[in-house]
């Protein structure tokens, strides 16, 4: 009887030492990383009109891994969260641009409200990611008060 208990006690402890070292050298699950990165994001904010202000956003270059072998598929401009432009490429892969890239903006100066603090944010993605990454960012600045 003694050595029927001693050989399951060993037997549970053997289990449990697997376990251990199973669980403790299982190697962790890669976490998707973003292909597509910024050359930066500078914007400001100037006084357009009495009581009207508005957001001005410089140039920027959109990095696409090129080694990914991927094409930008979408970018997107955003103010305090809310996007204020947004950009898609072409639905076929054939005609997206390739590398990186510097959009020609529609509009580089967006509606704001005077006395604001805003943080712009760039966000982008390419055909390996299946979320947008958030890529640039600019620090808070606050829009100058209204002209008296």
């Amino acid at each position: 009887m003694k050595k029927t208990l001693i050989l399951l006690s060993l037997i549970v402890l053997l289990i449990l030492i697997g376990f251990t070292a199973v669980n403790t050298f299982r190697p962790e699950k890669a976490v998707a990383a973003p292909d597509v990165f910024a050359s930066g994001l500078n914007g400001g904010c100037y006084i357009a009109a009495p009581n009207s202000c508005k957001l001005h956003v410089d140039e920027f270059t959109i990095n696409v891994n090129d080694g990914g072998g991927f094409k930008l598929v979408e970018f997107q401009l955003q103010a305090n969260g809310s996007t204020i432009y947004a950009f898609k490429t072409d639905s076929q892969s054939v005609y997206r641009p390739e590398g990186d890239y510097t959009p020609s903006l529609v509009a580089q100066d967006f509606a704001a409200t005077c006395g604001e603090t805003y943080t712009l944010n760039l966000i982008a993605r390419d055909e390996g990611d299946a979320t947008l990454f958030n890529v640039a960012t600019t620090a808070p600045f606050t829009c100058p008060n209204n002209v008296p």
